[in-house]
């Protein structure tokens, strides 16, 4: 049940939505709806020449999308950056300029060591006051600090190594759209569409780094072990790989955790006790990408323990579009309209 807005928020904002018509923007809109985010007037906008973009809605009423302008932008508060990377870094500026707080779900806010980096559930204290950007973590940052921030409080955690599943949707619409294609040519021994992924996804498996061959460094997000530490705080050893699957929806995880000696099974299991974005997995849950689409928080299932007294795997899962950054993001925004942290701007 949604908190009554009055005993909640402080005011109504005044929202804007970059690259509305994207996977990301259309989720973060959801949110939005679904929260009970008080809005006092939303804007949506498109960076896309496509007609068919120009028409969206915002619960459930037709709203006309637009593009962007600096000159008319009026008066905003919170603006979600919703598009790609190169998209997001043309309207960065703009949030110090005009004096609103810009959410960055693209990844250009990322790399600037200014610009914090939160997980609302893990680092809410980094969310600065005034105008400027907070960048949101990329969806993996964003499910392994989810997942480890109470093992790290809680559990002694030292080591941690994940192999990280990324799912087609990571590419937006594109990339879901050229999975579908490629599957499609294969059936009917057709020539396959190549421009998102760069080969063959449909049953297949990439490494990421091969669709990082060619590009210069910074393109990407970078880094992600850094930002995962910084989300966290660090203070243990973290090995990550990231596989491209021919999956649509969903990112999952398998992770090897090594916890202080003497810790058990049930130690790890205690860490998530009370926790609104973890949830074990019961008997007979649905624990896989395909099975967790559209669900929110990160499920947590196979707990098994490994070679050594106080060391375990560990499979994890999470729709980022429903319940990971998008959701992350409404949440920042949230914080920002609550009374303790107006009065901490004081």
């Amino acid at each position: 049940m949604a908190v009554p807005e009055v005993a909640r928020f402080r005011r109504r904002a005044h929202v804007a939505l970059f690259d509305a018509t994207t996977l990301r923007g259309k989720a973060v809109k959801d949110h939005l709806v679904a929260r009970s985010f008080p809005t006092a007037s939303v804007r949506l906008y498109t960076s896309s020449s496509d007609p068919e973009a120009n028409l969206s809605d915002y619960a459930g009423e037709a709203m006309l999308v637009s593009s962007p302008d600096f000159e008319t932008l009026g008066k905003l508060d919170i603006a979600f950056l919703c598009g790609a990377r190169e998209e997001g870094a043309r309207y960065l500026d703009w949030a110090g300029r005009a004096g609103f707080v810009a959410i960055d779900l693209t990844g250009a806010a990322n790399s600037p060591p200014e610009v914090p980096v939160v997980n609302a559930s893990v680092n809410p204290e980094a969310i600065p006051g005034g105008a400027g950007v907070i960048a949101t973590p990329h969806p993996v940052s964003q499910l392994l600090s989810t997942l480890l921030a109470p093992i790290r409080r809680h559990g002694g955690l030292r080591e941690a190594d994940a192999v990280v599943l990324q799912p087609a949707s990571h590419y937006d619409a594109a990339g879901i759209d050229e999975l579908h294609q490629q599957a499609i040519s294969l059936m009917n021994f057709q020539e396959m569409p190549k421009e998102i992924f760069g080969r063959q996804l449909a049953f297949n498996v990439l490494p990421a780094w091969l669709q990082e061959e060619g590009r210069t460094p910074g393109e990407d997000r970078p880094g992600l072990e850094g930002e995962i530490m910084g989300i966290t705080g660090g203070g243990y050893s973290l090995a990550l790989q990231v596989v491209q699957t021919p999956v649509f929806h969903g990112h999952a995880a398998m992770v090897h955790l090594v916890l202080e000696n003497g810790r058990s099974r049930e130690d790890l299991l205690e860490c998530f006790k009370g926790s609104d974005d973890v949830r074990l997995a019961r008997r007979g849950d649905k624990i896989t990408p395909v099975e967790r689409a559209g669900e929110t928080g990160v499920l947590v299932a196979g707990v098994r323990r490994s070679w050594g007294d106080s060391s375990f795997w560990v499979w994890a899962v999470m729709d980022d579009l429903a319940g990971g950054t998008t959701q992350n993001a409404v949440r920042i925004a949230e914080a920002l309209l609550e009374p303790a942290r107006a009065r901490e701007r004081t």
